[in-house]
């Protein structure tokens, strides 16, 4: 496996597997329809349109040379690690753990020190790996998802070091 940084011609594919990602693990939380005639398309133009910036981290991790997931984390103190997407036929091989790892190293390098995310409440997979991984559920709040108010669970790691050290990169 490969984990690297996105290309311009990798948008496409990743917008694909947001969604694809969304359809499988959010059906208690959002609307069939929505799911499945709606969300393709505003996940295609959100990676076409998405500005990031040099400090920004979204990194792919390819398997094969296709790219089985991704991870998108936006600047500041703390990192807003916002997605962190891995394709069901490649769930529970370390890909997501990796890619955090990679992450966490990229934020220390960019000189931030903490990181923090939200995970859909009823998404214990999600859950699971993050205080696996040394997380701290901080909060537990409501945030709006492409119009859609859904619960979430805020998780944070105040050193991006424990983060790092769980991950074994």
């Amino acid at each position: 496996m490969i984990i690297r940084p996105l290309k311009d011609d990798d948008r496409s594919v990743i917008a694909d597997i947001h969604a694809l990602s969304w359809q499988q693990s959010y059906r208690q939380q959002m609307p069939a329809d929505f799911l499945d005639n709606e969300l393709p398309d505003i996940m295609r133009k959100r990676w076409r349109d998405a500005e990031i910036k040099d400090k920004d981290i979204v990194l792919v991790a390819e398997e094969d040379g296709n790219i089985a997931g991704f991870v998108a984390a936006w600047d500041g103190e703390p990192v807003y690690l916002d997605n962190l997407h891995v394709l069901k036929k490649h769930r529970s091989s370390g890909i997501g753990r990796q890619l955090m790892g990679a992450t966490a190293r990229q934020a220390v390098e960019n000189g931030r020190e903490g990181i923090e995310l939200h995970v859909v409440i009823g998404n214990d997979r999600a859950k699971a790996l993050y205080l696996a991984m040394g997380g701290e559920i901080m909060a537990e709040e409501d945030k709006v998802l492409t119009g859609i108010t859904v619960p979430h669970y805020r998780i944070g790691w105040a050193d991006c070091g424990t983060l790092i050290a769980r991950t074994g990169i």
